[in-house]
């Protein structure tokens, strides 16, 4: 069966792990068609995961299985899942990486990934990704279907993230949770949550590392070159960027899990 299969890891490209992953689930189901999704997701953090997932989802055909492997805990005692929910399947550590499913109020079902005859003979202890995990995608391509992997999992593990959210009638607490190829910085601060606080978006102060930005922009070039600016950005969320430069480089690394603060003027 020619099912998609995405792939989002941290392992890079510069060494074998993605393609021992590909392998393994072209040697099971040949038909399968990879997407490479991202392998830069820096190293364990899982935030940053959920976020590359969330911004996809909705744009793949039902039927697809996004394969998520960001796994700090590798051969520990966390479970390895398949989710299912609104037409895709997810497979990867019970870490709390699906949170985008969870939280979007779809009905998901989850199971163990326990059955040995879906993974390789031999399990390393540090690469589930392609022991447990990429077979796991590659006989649900086949038309396996998830109930078959091992029991259900009534309690999947949340992901609170680095701070809460305080969301007010005079402003909004957030942080970034990811900086883009551009070095843009992305906010887990929504349009919606940003147009409960203020009709008019001009009328609004962001401010992160001890900088702070007038208005929220339509577009990039509303600022000059190398100035920041805030707007919402394709994904629906508040970025931080600087036009024709990068928001990450002018503010530092620190800028990584920044808390970002919005208040009306």
């Amino acid at each position: 069966m020619d099912r998609v299969i995405t792939l989002i890891t941290d392992f890079g490209t510069t060494d074998g792990y993605v393609g021992a992953i590909k392998g393994v689930i072209l040697g099971i189901a040949p038909q399968a068609r990879l997407v490479d999704v991202s392998h830069a997701i820096d190293h364990g953090r899982l935030r940053q995961a959920s976020f590359v997932l969330e911004s996809i989802l909705p744009f793949y055909p039902a039927g697809t299985i996004h394969l998520v492997v960001v796994d700090p805990g590798v051969g520990s005692s966390r479970r390895p899942i398949v989710v299912a929910s609104g037409g895709a399947l997810l497979v990867g550590p019970d870490n709390g990486a699906f949170e985008p499913v969870y939280g979007r109020g779809d009905d998901f079902r989850c199971w163990e990934i326990a059955e040995k005859k879906y993974q390789l003979a031999e399990v390393s202890r540090s690469f589930h990704g392609r022991d447990i995990f990429a077979p796991a995608a590659a006989y649900l391509a086949l038309g396996i279907e998830p109930q078959m992997f091992g029991p259900p999992v009534e309690d999947p593990v949340r992901q609170t993230g680095a701070r809460k959210k305080i969301i007010s009638h005079d402003g909004i607490v957030g942080s970034v949770i990811h900086a883009d190829h551009f070095g843009n910085l992305i906010t887990d601060i929504t349009a919606q949550e940003i147009g409960m606080l203020a009709a008019s978006r001009r009328k609004l102060a962001v401010s992160l590392c001890g900088k702070t930005i007038q208005g929220v922009s339509e577009y990039y070039a509303q600022a000059k070159k190398g100035k920041l600016l805030a707007l919402i950005g394709s994904t629906g969320r508040l970025e931080v960027a600087a036009n024709l430069d990068s928001a990450l480089e002018t503010l530092g690394g620190s800028a990584l899990d920044a808390e970002v603060t919005i208040t009306k003027v």
